[in-house]
């Protein structure tokens, strides 16, 4: 490669490193020498798996020889016994023979004992020193016609040969015993192998040293029984017969395994100890020689990469110690810590310094770009982009400061929270472009009604925070408010529409330097949507009652599913009345929500809080169902021309679906359909005139019979009026109340009367109170009534009793009288 006019040769450090094979080739003899462990560990454990059952085999076939050799013997002692007496003589004769000859037979045979029995089991003679057994009774199905064995360990271990002899015609069993001698000189397949002999098992008697069983027998006691005690508190009796114990100790490895004697499992056994000691040398040997080969490839091979590798590590560890400079912006050392590369043969370190001087540079660079660039983000992560005004984060660290502040430079300060009157409506209609042109008129105005010390942010679309600092009394607010109304009601010209702008502010003070500025800002906000609900151009004070009213909203809010699911919600009856005769028209459905831990809970305190929210259609939706089901109880038990009104939200009210809702309550309960009675506000039908009409049209076609309820309290015109397809208007208590002062209010229910019959509707005043005002009413024209005159809203239950106990003509009892008859319960 060719770098500022020298020329270098190029060598890769990946050639430089080829002797790292060599590290390849020691973990190749690693894996090696360890495959020829295991190999050899397993060729050991299958040497002794062979040697262990060639001594099984052995140790069965010198017991075969030696039950084979008792039938011989007792076999050639019967013959000498049938040759020596004469052929009148009985099996008796030859118990007499046995007695005079058995030194003789005894010492020929190598015999411990002999035993003769008759036909029937009992022992008839018994020779030896040992003390012969009794055998079990003898029938004709147990008869012994082969040779049976057994190995009896009592003082010795004998092995002792139940042989069928014949004679005169019968079968008599004879009990030939010898030591094990034989069987043990049959197992001597190697010096190296101990032999144990220990008797059979005797749970439960103390002195009974190995797995509870007595040793009759061992070779090299002296060397050996310390092995086998050692053995017998190390592992269990059952893990000696698989073949794969092997004890260690200093001196010697032995292969320990166990051999039952006869058939039965507490039987006698022979433990059989077999010497590995050389042939565990030779695996330590082994493994010497491998490691010792291993640690001398080891060793020339890192001396060999030391010589090597040693100035690259040392290059790379100086520019490891280089590299944070980086991070310092020390770009000085770094060029002082990195030489110039001289002429000669380059690797890959050269690279990566020479990398690291080209990324110093640019680095460099982008650092003071970085730090110009910064400087502008400052003032630009502090101020919005839009208006210039300061923003939320900005108002954030201000608020920090001035809380801070309280109590010692400051009294107080006032933070107003500024939200603009039907902005969205301006943006939909003129446009975005329009609308930031808008802000920007709106910023301006707001920073020249206010002083010098105080602020103005800007918190997010069409909202403004003012911080009011150096406040000495809260009567300083009003005038700021009345020059911020003053200013922003200069009309303004957009696209030739000139408008005037109103907004809603809230206002919260903060005297405590420990209140956090999230909290004064939310009391603000909640303070400007107090004002927003009062109508345009509005301002609120911050109160505790504000955020308890929040939070109950809130409640409300989380609660109402549950009530509706757990059937806290009921409907409670007010009776509607003909003024003519008093008689029982219908009734008024009003809800109740009877909370499990707040008790009664009336409409007013919760309906507003969910009437913006899809939570009062879930209300709406049970109260028809439920109103609709006791409608067609009360028409089953009380006639069929009884009607129920029910209250319908407008949100309610103009959502989709509730054709649809009604439609299957009008299928699921037989009531009919002009006996429902539907109620919506004047004002919600107003808002939104050509969806109400198509609604009121949609339910008049099932048969629903529509009412205008608190008329009068808003402001409907006229000419909508006479276009909706209504049933029934209600005239609003607050008039009813004023009926009898002969002022405005009576004018205005007589008005209303009248233009109700114009328009072909029947009227029903709410708030009857007083007999007066009942009168008034029917004088009037007024065809229906309710009110405390006649019933404050009861229960189901109690309004049965009342028609139970009432006329056959359903004529309404006033309040009095059925208090008098205790009919409320």
């Amino acid at each position: 490669m060719i770098e500022r006019g020298h020329t270098y040769w190029f060598l890769s450090l990946k050639w430089k490193l080829l002797v790292s094979v060599l590290l390849m080739m020691l973990i190749v003899g690693v894996v090696l020498g360890s495959f020829a462990d295991r190999q050899l560990t397993r060729q050991q454990q299958q040497q002794l798996q062979s040697q262990r059952q060639t001594l099984a085999n052995n140790l069965q076939s010198s017991i075969r020889r030696s039950v084979d050799r008792a039938v011989r013997v007792s076999q050639q002692i019967t013959l000498l016994a049938s040759e020596t007496l004469s052929e009148e003589s009985s099996f008796t004769r030859l118990q007499s023979w046995l007695a005079v000859r058995w030194p003789d037979v005894q010492m020929h045979w190598d015999l411990t004992g002999l035993g003769l029995y008759d036909d029937k089991g009992r022992r008839l003679q018994s020779l030896g020193e040992s003390q012969l057994p009794e055998l079990a009774p003898v029938s004709s199905d147990t008869a012994l016609t082969a040779p049976d064995w057994l190995v009896v360990c009592e003082i010795t271990c004998r092995l002792q040969v139940l042989v069928p002899v014949v004679a005169e015609g019968k079968i008599y069993p004879m009990l030939v015993e010898t030591g094990l001698t034989d069987i043990l000189v049959g197992l001597q397949g190697s010096e190296n192998m101990e032999f144990a002999v220990l008797g059979g098992y005797q749970p439960g008697v103390p002195g009974i040293g190995f797995w509870g069983r007595e040793l009759f027998s061992i070779s090299d006691r002296k060397a050996t029984l310390p092995v086998l005690q050692r053995v017998a508190s190390r592992w269990a009796w059952s893990a000696l017969f698989d073949g794969e114990k092997i004890f260690s100790s200093e001196q010697q490895s032995l292969a320990v395994w166990a051999f039952a004697l006869d058939t039965s499992e507490v039987g006698p056994a022979l433990v059989v100890m077999s010497d590995l000691s050389q042939w565990h040398q030779a695996m330590s040997r082994f493994q010497r020689n491998m490691m010792g080969i291993m640690l001398s490839a080891l060793i020339l091979v890192s001396l060999w990469l030391m010589v090597l590798a040693w100035s690259p590590i040392s290059r790379l560890q100086r520019h490891a110690r280089t590299l944070p400079l980086l991070a310092k912006s020390d770009f000085d050392g770094v060029r002082r810590a990195i030489p110039t590369a001289s002429s000669g043969v380059q690797d890959e370190v050269d690279d990566v310094e020479q990398a690291t001087l080209e990324l110093t540079d640019k680095l460099e660079y982008l650092q003071q770009i970085v730090v110009s660039r910064t400087q502008e983000l400052e003032k630009l992560a502090m101020l919005d982009m839009l208006t210039g005004l300061p923003n939320r984060p900005m108002l954030l660290h201000e608020l920090n400061k001035s809380i801070a502040c309280v109590g010692r430079l400051h009294e107080q300060i006032a933070l107003l929270f500024l939200d603009l009157d039907e902005f969205k409506r301006i943006n939909d209609t003129l446009g975005h472009n329009e609308g930031d042109r808008l802000l920007k008129i709106v910023a301006g105005r707001l920073n020249d009604s206010v002083r010098a010390m105080d602020t103005v942010f800007r918190q997010g679309g069409d909202e403004f925070i003012i911080l009011i600092r150096g406040m000495e009394h809260e009567q300083e607010i009003p005038r700021v408010i009345h020059k911020i109304f003053s200013a922003l009601q200069q009309p303004v010209m957009l696209k030739s529409h000139k408008l005037i702008i109103t907004t809603s502010i809230g206002i919260a003070f903060c005297k405590d330097a420990s209140m956090s500025p999230e909290d004064l800002i939310k009391h603000a906000e909640l303070a400007m949507y107090q004002a927003k609900h009062a109508g345009r151009s509005n301002y609120r004070v911050f109160s505790y009652d504000m955020l308890h009213h929040a939070n109950n909203r809130m409640m409300v809010e989380q609660d109402i599913g549950a009530a509706i699911a757990d059937n806290q919600l009921s409907l409670y009856l007010q009776p509607i009345v003909s003024l003519d005769d008093g008689s029982l028209k219908g009734f008024e459905a009003l809800i109740r929500w009877f909370h499990p831990e707040r008790g009664l809970i009336m409409p007013g305190d919760f309906i507003p809080d969910i009437e913006h929210s899809d939570a009062i259609i879930e209300v709406g939706n049970y109260v028809l169902r439920e109103g609709v089901r006791m409608l067609s109880r009360l028409q089953r038990n009380y006639g069929e021309k009884l009607y129920l009104a029910l209250n319908l939200s407008a949100r309610h009210y103009l959502a989709d679906g509730l054709k649809e809702t009604v439609t299957e309550l009008l299928a699921l309960y037989p009531v009919k359909p002009d006996t429902l009675l539907l109620e919506v506000t004047e004002e919600s039908v107003i808002e939104q005139v050509d969806l109400a009409m198509k609604v009121m049209r949609d339910l008049k076609e099932l048969g629903i019979r529509i009412a205008i309820d608190d008329f009068g309290t808003g402001y409907s015109s006229l000419s909508y009026l006479k276009q909706l397809p209504f049933d029934v208007l209600k005239i609003d208590r607050c008039f009813t109340r004023g009926v009898l002062d002969n002022g405005v209010d009576t004018h205005i229910v007589t008005t209303v009367i009248e233009l109700a019959h114009n328009l072909g509707r029947t009227v029903v005043a709410e708030g009857i109170e007083t007999d007066a005002q009942e009168e008034f009413m029917r004088a009037a024209g007024c065809e229906l009534a309710q009110g405390y005159l006649y019933s404050r809203p009861i229960g189901e239950d109690q309004l049965q009793r009342i028609l139970t106990a009432g006329s056959t003509h359903h004529i309404w009892p006033k309040a009095e009288n059925y208090l008098q008859m205790g009919k409320l319960g």
